[in-house]
């Protein structure tokens, strides 16, 4: 069985040019608001298989010497990412949850977004006192507000 040079060239161009159609349909523009979390539930690193895992447990125990110290860092990391928002001023991102403890009872985290800043991230810990003596986040909802008006929001499965 005997391929033609020119057919097989043909064949690799015309594959090429439709590759190349196909990847400039894709995009890759970022979500407008995100939230990505992480529990830290142990002080004691995982195994090597999952190097994603144990790197960012690594990152949150950075600068821990003592147990006390790398104890007081379990808990629950959530970092909330905007992008392209139009903020004229008066902007926060405001972070509610429930944990294990306290029932029914919404805490609330607020963090201020300076006027003009149009993108960034903003981290909420429920670490150290508030992590032992509550428990586990349960339920949680972020949200991004700009002169009283709701912009963005993210919750979890089993907010209400």
């Amino acid at each position: 069985m005997r391929i033609d040079f020119h057919y097989f060239s043909a064949a690799c161009a015309v594959g090429a040019v439709a590759l190349g159609l196909l990847a400039s349909c894709s995009t890759a523009e970022k979500e407008p608001f995100q939230v990505r979390q992480f529990h830290l539930s142990s002080v004691k690193a995982t195994d090597d298989s999952a190097q994603m895992i144990r790197g960012e447990q690594l990152y949150r125990l950075r600068g821990a010497v003592t147990m006390e110290e790398r104890t007081s860092r379990l808990g629950h990391y959530y970092t909330v990412y905007w992008n392209d928002i139009q903020n004229t001023g008066d902007a926060k991102v405001v972070f509610e949850y429930q944990q294990a403890t306290t029932a029914s009872k919404v805490l609330t985290m607020t963090r201020e977004i300076p006027a003009g800043l149009n993108s960034g991230s903003v981290e909420f810990r429920v670490i150290g006192d508030s992590y032992k003596q509550g428990g586990r986040v349960l339920a949680w909802r972020a949200r991004l507000i700009s002169n009283g008006k709701v912009l963005a929001m993210k919750r979890s499965y089993l907010w209400r």
